[in-house]
């Protein structure tokens, strides 16, 4: 049976569920745009989390953030939008850019929890009065968290147009996968897409690159990636694997229309984990209009990714 736990986390607060009998569980922050500090499937953990409340009020490296109004950079952090420009902070002080939008700083509100033996939900919710400068537009976020007997984990967003004229949006998420403390001996395998061309800035170029390195499953070795991938948008999900010695994981992302059809890979420079983000649009999508969702009033739109976990 799975149980939730709520503790104090610094200002904050932490739920945990778990379930003794599988060893899954996973932990969330609400306070600080609903976070995952820690997923571990079948007891073996496979991302790498921030572990105290300093850290997750610092957000070094972003890590598992929810991001939204836009994943990836803004150039300059300014935009055009029905005749009007628009201005974000900057927060991405090497390149000058906005960076993962705002949603990861909100305070969410849980909404619902359903806990039984085979699985675990818990979903949270934020209501933006359209407070920021730079995006002067209400809506509703949503996420669920569900884990599911024996091995799988799901974050579905739902974004829905609380104002009265169509909006822009793009939704992504930050995690960071490790299976060992080595992500150089581990193998990584990843669907045949097209590498998006950047700049000095990371902003695109307009120029894309047919990408097969990671085509068939092969040691990561010494490569090095921060690099946004443009997937298949006519079929309806892209799988990334990534295995050591004695774990493969496989992660998943829905792709089509208005789901995730790009894909975000970062290695850190600790080798340590890699981020695997899955994006709905392209760097800077607000100038350059790709993969941007437009959503009309009281419209919503919703996505999904997950991982699964399998003994070698």
């Amino acid at each position: 049976m799975y149980q939730l736990e709520k503790t104090p986390f610094g200002p904050m607060e932490k739920l945990r569920i778990w379930n003794d009998k599988s060893g899954n569980s996973f932990s969330i922050v609400p306070g600080h745009g609903a976070c995952l500090l820690d997923l571990q499937i079948g007891g073996k953990a496979i991302i790498e989390g921030f572990e105290t409340p300093g850290q997750v009020e610092a957000n070094r490296w972003m890590k598992s953030a929810l991001l939204a109004p836009f994943p990836n950079r803004l150039k300059r952090g300014t935009y055009e939008w029905d005749n009007k420009k628009y201005r974000f902070f900057l927060n991405d002080s090497i390149t000058q850019n906005a960076l993962h939008g705002f949603l990861m700083d909100q305070k969410m509100e849980v909404t619902a929890t359903d806990l039984t033996k085979d699985h675990a939900v818990i979903s949270c919710a934020y209501e933006y009065d359209a407070h920021v400068e730079g995006y002067p537009f209400p809506f509703l976020f949503e996420v669920t968290y569900t884990m599911k007997e024996p091995n799988s984990f799901e974050v579905k967003m739902r974004f829905q147009n609380k104002g009265s004229q169509p909006i822009p949006i793009g939704l992504g998420w930050h995690p960071y996968f490790q299976l060992d403390n080595n992500i150089d001996k581990q193998l990584l395998q990843m669907p045949a897409s097209q590498m998006v061309g950047v700049d000095e800035f990371m902003i695109p170029t307009g120029k894309r690159y047919d990408y097969d390195e990671f085509e068939t499953l092969k040691p990561l070795k010494s490569t090095i990636l921060d690099n946004c991938f443009a997937l298949s948008d006519t079929t309806k999900s892209a799988e990334v694997f990534l295995q050591n010695s004695t774990h493969c994981m496989r992660y998943w992302q829905e792709t089509g229309k208005n789901k995730y059809n790009y894909l975000q890979v970062f290695t850190h420079p600790d080798r340590i984990s890699i981020a695997i983000e899955p994006m709905t649009c392209n760097i800077d999508a607000f100038n350059n209009g790709d993969g941007l969702v437009v959503v009309v009033p009281r419209e919503a739109i919703e996505v999904s990714c997950g991982v699964e976990l399998e003994s070698t």
